[in-house]
């Protein structure tokens, strides 16, 4: 029982003990056999009186093969916890000293303290969740513990509940429980057991129980159920120790913070919380040609916790170097799936490998990844801000080890296997478990964004991937003359922390890459290139339609989602784009949110035409492509215009619908009707009106943020597109202009628009045939199955029905670039170009570039440098 006094439950440090990850854990055992990728414990039901304790484990398919032995790896754990219990208790009541006689009051003693520090440290979160949450807490507790329940404020090594936990203890054991196995190779078991059995019960009395073993059906949603007894044999096994596990208790956590203290640094007026003070932006305090450090010391949430992330910003990521159509020029990068898949692998198979060593750094409140992007590779660790740059120094060495036995690298067998058996599960069942609208999103994705061929590409290469292949792409990772690292380093940290870490970062990086190189034979060059997201520019006056049935065979639901994407770049800043471009993404935003809640009402309360009705405000971003470095266009300075790094934004429209009430074509044309009448709605609304919607979503927008992480968040995303175009040596912009401030830019734009620009813009994206770009992808359920009928291809539509056909439109769509259109009769480049006076001050910066050198190795040493403390 744990709800008489939630800090004294048993089942607290029992699921703290099964759900434990670091070595010497069921976790840790089962992972390193390949059986598991994760394992949780806890209460499943827990009441006054009784409570479910139960322990998930997700299997590979090896571990599938052999689930017994994972089942008894729990039981020969709860035997050893059992033990360890019965040898306090005997130690205490003056009997032989046992080993680990002290261990399980310390680890109370330890959770407790990381219970507390958790308590005093967070914040309440949203009020939505935190109310519910804190009345069913009252309820319970009572008001006076209400919010501390549960959080051990009171609790240390003394008060253990020595007792309690070994009587909870001894009940985890195969008599007093019962096995669910969800899986293919688990029903199929169950089919060859009882096929044309009639259900039979357990014993010939079965005391007039309707229990029997044998197919079941769920009362309340129809799903079909085996229950069959466990085999003798296996109980016998599992009651037994002979072939126990190395197992123990777990060892002290060294991440637990020693201090909790705020900066020295900080004013005393900044050592309270001060959420609604204005964000100053972060400061560039080194700025080199392959290395820049950004900080910021926190003086708004008041809590001693920091954040770091560390960007390796390199093409080998997903690219593979290429000849360039002149031989006599430097190789180029180009995209490559089976790169980018092993890129994928490697993060995967690092995340795997580190699991049990940074267990304990998530226990105190310490978390961290290590993913994978268009951009390079990213590392984030947050948490408090004492031993935050140790785990990030120990991630990044261990990351960047390259060489040493096997027993020194994370790249072993075992995690292979195991992120191979998780990485083609998910994509094998991908297309045939997700929902229509899911679906929907990826094909359009596949014909916008995507640079590979989906779904069924990326399964061949995961299924033919070799541990050899990711070692390959481990080491090709530190080839890259062009690598920059991005350091932003934020929260309760001083500069002299930052710039410590930032030195001990580049010399594990140079080390590295040092080592690399030297014993690898010298590479071709690269031409220079700044990697990142891509997006194409669809074709104004041509609406796209890509139809496609759901893989799904249970999907009852059609989904239809309609994009409607802008022809004018979306803002980016005020330095960085037009008026144009700010008036155009204001007028978008606004847009969106009109449209919102009168789509809903009409097609979802009104006309209940599906499951899902929604419309939102789509912003992404595509960085300017190699294949510019292979077809020079040139402007009126004497380099091309494509030497300078450049990331545009792009404004989208997107409704979606999820339906089975009206086949996904008819759902369209209602979407249709209703975005054509929403045209008289805003010609009708009122200054007042306008004005109305206008506030609300300025407030919005400049709404205070309140949680460090998503600060960090925001500020690391402006740097990560922003900072190549705004500190290259030699351009017209400098560190002042990254766009620190467009939440109040944009808020300020939305404040001043009228219904004539708003008509305007709304006109240019949705209502005009000849001028908007529009994506409409169909998905289709059993209930309104796709049908075998010719879809108009005229010369201002055009429809794809299979994979090949979507290949060959998305081949003839050009990025989105303001140097690049479609072509128009009557129109030249020039022309083009003229449009855009964003891009001519880009042209204008990359001139100064002549003479400068090696732009590849992007010196931006001196430009906005702050000086360093001695």
């Amino acid at each position: 029982p744990s709800w008489q006094d939630p800090d004294q439950s048993p089942t607290s440090l029992l699921s703290h003990l099964f759900g434990h990850e670091g070595p010497g854990s069921p976790f840790a055992a089962l992972q390193d056999a390949g059986y598991i990728t994760s394992l949780s414990a806890g209460n499943r039901l827990s009441g006054p009186d009784q409570a479910l304790f139960q322990i998930g484990v997700s299997l590979t398919a090896e571990g599938e093969a052999h689930w017994q032995d994972v089942v008894k790896v729990i039981f020969d754990y709860g035997r050893m916890v059992c033990r360890a219990a019965e040898d306090t208790m005997a130690a205490e009541e003056g009997d032989t000293c046992k080993n680990g006689e002290n261990e399980l009051r310390r680890i109370w003693d330890e959770a407790a303290a990381l219970d507390r520090i958790r308590f005093h440290q967070t914040s309440p979160g949203a009020v939505y969740s935190f109310a519910p949450a804190v009345a069913q807490s009252v309820s319970k507790h009572g008001p006076t513990t209400c919010l501390s329940a549960g959080s051990g404020l009171n609790e240390n090594s003394d008060t253990l509940p020595l007792e309690d936990t070994l009587k909870f203890c001894e009940r985890i054991i195969p008599e007093n429980c019962f096995v669910e196995r969800c899986s293919d190779d688990a029903w199929k078991e169950m089919e060859a057991m009882y096929e044309g059995k009639q259900n039979e019960s357990k014993n010939e009395e079965n005391n007039g129980s309707d229990f029997a073993f044998g197919k079941h059906t769920e009362k309340w949603y129809g799903v079909d159920y085996y229950v069959s007894p466990v085999d003798e044999k296996d109980v016998l096994r599992w009651e037994t120790g002979a072939d126990e596990v190395a197992l123990h208790l777990p060892k002290p956590n060294r991440y637990i913070p020693r201090s909790l203290d705020l900066c020295e640094d900080l004013p005393e007026e900044a050592k309270v919380q001060r959420i609604e003070k204005p964000i100053e932006p972060p400061q560039l305090i080194v700025n080199k040609p392959n290395g820049r450090l950004w900080w910021r010391l926190d003086d708004r949430y008041a809590l001693p916790k920091s954040k770091v992330t560390i960007l390796l910003r390199t093409a080998t990521a997903e690219n593979k170097s290429q000849p360039m159509a002149d031989p006599s020029s430097d190789m180029r990068w180009d995209y490559n799936a089976k790169t980018s898949m092993q890129s994928r692998f490697l993060t995967s198979i690092f995340s795997d490998a580190l699991a049990q060593d940074t267990y304990d750094s998530y226990l105190a409140g310490l978390g961290w990844s290590l993913s994978k992007s268009s951009s390079g590779f990213t590392l984030t660790c947050s948490g408090y801000s004492d031993r935050l740059s140790d785990l990030a120094i120990k991630l990044l060495s261990d990351f960047s080890h390259v060489d040493g036995s096997a027993d020194e690298t994370f790249l072993k067998e075992s995690h292979f296997i195991t992120t191979k058996d998780k990485i083609v599960r998910g994509l094998k069942s991908y297309l045939g478990s997700q929902r229509a609208d899911t679906l929907a999103m990826y094909y359009r994705n596949l014909l916008l964004t995507s640079k590979g061929r989906g779904v069924m590409e990326n399964l061949g290469m995961a299924e033919t991937m070799e541990l050899t292949d990711v070692a390959k792409q481990h080491q090709e990772i530190w080839t890259d003359d062009n690598m920059v690292v991005d350091i932003f380093y934020t929260g309760n940290v001083s500069q002299k922390e930052a710039e410590g870490f930032f030195d001990k970062t580049m010399a594990i990086i140079e080390r590295t890459r040092s080592k690399v190189l030297q014993e690898r034979a010298a590479q071709g060059k690269y031409s220079p290139w700044v990697p990142g997201p891509f997006e194409r520019r669809l074709p104004p006056g041509e609406d796209i339609e890509l139809h496609f049935a759901s893989n799904n065979p249970k999907e009852e639901n059609g989904a239809v989602i309609v994009t409607y994407q802008s022809q004018v770049e979306g803002f980016k800043g005020k330095s960085l784009s037009s008026e144009e471009s700010l008036q155009q993404s204001a007028a978008i935003r606004l847009l969106c949110k009109m449209i919102k809640e009168p789509l809903f009402n009409e097609l979802r309360t009104k006309q209940q035409l599906g499951y899902i009705v929604s419309s939102y405000y789509d912003v992404n971003y595509s960085s300017r492509q190699t294949d510019f470095l292979d077809s020079s266009i040139s402007t009126s300075t004497a380099v091309p215009i494509q030497a300078v790094p450049l990331t545009t934004s792009i404004d989208s429209l997107v409704v979606y619908v999820l339906s089975r009430k009206e086949e996904p074509t008819e759902v369209a044309n209602r979407i249709d009707d209703f975005l054509l009448n929403f045209r008289s709605r805003l010609e009708d609304m009122t200054p007042s009106e306008i004005g109305d919607y206008a506030d609300s979503l300025a407030l919005a927008l400049t709404k205070p943020i309140r949680k460090l992480g998503d600060e960090a968040g925001i500020h690391m995303a402006r740097i990560r597109r922003y900072g190549p175009e705004t500190l290259i040596e030699g351009g017209s912009y400098s560190v002042d202009d990254l766009p620190w401030d467009n939440p109040e830019v944009l808020a300020g734009a939305i404040r001043k628009l009228d219904s004539n620009v708003l008509l305007q813009v709304y006109d240019s994206l949705v209502m005009k045939k000849e001028s908007r770009s529009k994506i409409k992808s169909f998905v289709y359920g059993k209930t309104f199955p796709l049908k075998n009928e010719k879809f108009s291809r005229t010369g201002d539509k055009f429809s794809a029905l299979s994979i090949e056909e979507l290949m060959k439109k998305r081949k003839s769509l050009i990025g989105y670039d303001p140097s690049r259109s479609y072509p128009k009769v009557g129109s030249s480049l020039w022309n083009t170009l003229g449009k855009h006076k964003t891009t001519l001050r880009y042209a204008a910066a990359a001139a100064a570039l002549v003479g400068v050198g090696v732009w590849g190795t992007m010196a931006l040493k001196g430009r906005g440098e702050k000086t360093r403390k001695q």
